[in-house]
């Protein structure tokens, strides 16, 4: 249970420490809009990933 524990913290640590969590920018002030699609087609990427991740995991435990 301790090397459970210990591998966990490890691996919380390591995620944490080369996570770098910034904001979106902020559009310049005058009309100025960005060229890019938007934030829409990552999440719904994210959501098919965690949708497919979700499919293999309970595929597997039911075997």
């Amino acid at each position: 249970m301790i090397r459970l524990l210990r591998t966990l913290t490890l691996t919380m640590l390591l995620g944490l420490a080369t996570t770098s969590a910034f904001g979106q920018e902020v559009a310049a002030e005058g009309g100025e809009e960005s060229s890019g699609p938007g934030p829409l087609p990552g999440y719904i990427a994210t959501g098919c990933l965690a949708a497919a991740s979700m499919f293999v995991l309970c595929k597997s435990a039911r075997r």
